[in-house]
């Protein structure tokens, strides 16, 4: 899992005094296994800053790396004021989140699904491909602090049952959905 991902998951899981203060700003719903799932992207501020579970930010810059913008989206199910799974998307892009770009270090899109919090079982891309996962953006908005976001996602995710390890490509399914939420810079 990528140090941003985690990052995103931390924010959300960040315990149950916090989870309370987050407010929701927008919704994931997704189609896996049969199931329909619909997942909150959250907010709070925090010292004069927007802590967010739907940013832009920046990824790379340095030499062989080039400098991309990636698009990160956690939302995650609320049961009593509490987060009881989440799902992460991911997209590296230049100018638009619809054209997405590709790196040699990264996988240029993602999906990640956490029935229960961050514990196994989980589902993430298998790892035998770079990226299998497609968005469709219909509206997409950053002024470079603040924007919004509406978009559907496609991709397949395999099974892995402790953490650590890699995903295993005999026991796949398709995920898909939408998302439409606000979203806000990164934050450092």
């Amino acid at each position: 899992m990528k140090k941003r991902t985690l990052a995103a998951l931390l924010v959300l899981i960040a315990g149950p005094v916090l989870a309370q203060d987050f407010e929701p700003i927008g919704e994931i719903r997704a189609s896996f296994r049969g199931e329909e799932l619909v997942f909150q992207t959250q907010a709070v501020e925090m010292g004069g800053e927007t802590m967010s579970s739907a940013t832009v930010g920046v990824l790379g810059g340095s030499p062989g790396m080039p400098l991309v913008n990636v698009l990160q989206i956690t939302g995650a199910v609320i049961v009593d004021g509490r987060e009881a799974g989440t799902l992460h998307l991911t997209q590296n892009f230049d100018e638009h989140p619809q054209d997405g770009t590709s790196a040699v270090i990264w996988q240029s899109a993602s999906v990640s699904y956490f029935p229960n919090r961050t514990s196994p079982p989980m589902w993430e891309m298998s790892p035998d491909q770079r990226s299998n996962v497609s968005y469709e953006v219909d509206s997409y908005y950053f002024d470079g602090e603040t924007g919004t976001i509406a978009a559907r996602f496609r991709g397949e995710v395999c099974r892995v049952d402790n953490l650590g390890d890699e995903a295993d490509p005999a026991d796949c399914h398709e995920i898909s959905g939408s998302f439409e939420t606000l979203l806000h810079r990164e934050q450092g």
